[in-house]
């Protein structure tokens, strides 16, 4: 779960939710050699479906201690672990090279970790990936498609988590300098978003065919009813709400 802190009440958007975006950004990447080349479908699965994992968690939230849900940052491990290994089973039963991308992807979030749990994880999920590169003969797009997935993560992660309008020194830490992932077809320049308005997101080098146009569907929940009535009834009574944005270059801001 995604959990913003605004004032009064918390809004939760699910983390199968933000993958949506993150696919919908795919679904109008500019780059040719992208949706042009091989395995585009697999990819495209494995982005929409890259936090399937967090479905069963995000039905049910749990509270901290300071009676906050808890988000997809602090999650306990042991439970988060489970999940992961489950979505990661769930993706590579559709199809294995979206399984292997997906099973990368959280694995990444382990690399430097200090918890026995965690460093199993990663060894477990090395094995996987290495065993289903071999069973398809080491494709060749894998380093290029984790890029283009993890960038599609990052930049919905952007418009999840930053306050609307937010100003640069307002954002979210991991998004303040640009982006880490580079490409070729954009002269391998650095990537950098900011908000032009409330609902105007400016992307610079543009990597969109076009203008993008995203709702991101979440719930409102008042803090006092978590106090009152507990994490489970207030979330199945919060109230829907709706993120709308628009991604543009700054060449085109307004038009």
């Amino acid at each position: 779960m995604i959990v913003n802190d605004v004032g009064s009440y918390f809004e939760l958007i699910p983390q199968h939710e933000h993958a949506r975006i993150a696919a919908l950004f795919l679904e109008h990447w500019k780059d040719p050699a992208l949706y042009n080349g091989k395995r585009w479908n697999e990819l495209l699965f494995a982005v929409r479906h890259h936090d399937r994992a967090w479905i069963p968690l995000d039905a049910e939230p749990l509270l901290d201690s300071h009676s906050k849900p808890y988000s997809f940052i602090d999650y306990p491990e042991n439970e988060k672990i489970n999940a992961y290994e489950n979505g990661i089973e769930d993706v590579t039963d559709k199809d294995l090279y979206s399984g292997l991308l997906v099973s990368r992807h959280y694995a990444s979030f382990f690399e430097s970790s200090q918890t026995a749990t965690g460093r199993t994880f990663l060894q477990s999920e090395r094995k996987r990936q290495d065993n289903i590169r071999k069973e398809l003969h080491y494709p060749h797009t894998e380093e290029f498609h984790m890029k283009v997935l993890q960038f599609c993560d990052d930049i919905s992660l952007y418009v999840c988590m930053n306050n609307p309008g937010a100003a640069k020194n307002e954002e979210v830490t991991w998004f303040k300098n640009g982006f880490r992932q580079r490409f070729i077809f954009l002269n391998n320049k650095k990537i950098h978003a900011h908000f032009h308005t409330n609902d105007t997101i400016n992307i610079e080098p543009f990597p969109l065919f076009s203008n993008l146009e995203v709702t991101i569907n979440g719930t409102i929940i008042q803090k006092q009813k978590l106090v009152e009535k507990g994490i489970k009834k207030t979330y199945r009574d919060g109230k829907p709400c709706a993120r709308q944005f628009r991604f543009v270059s700054s060449n085109t801001t307004g038009s």
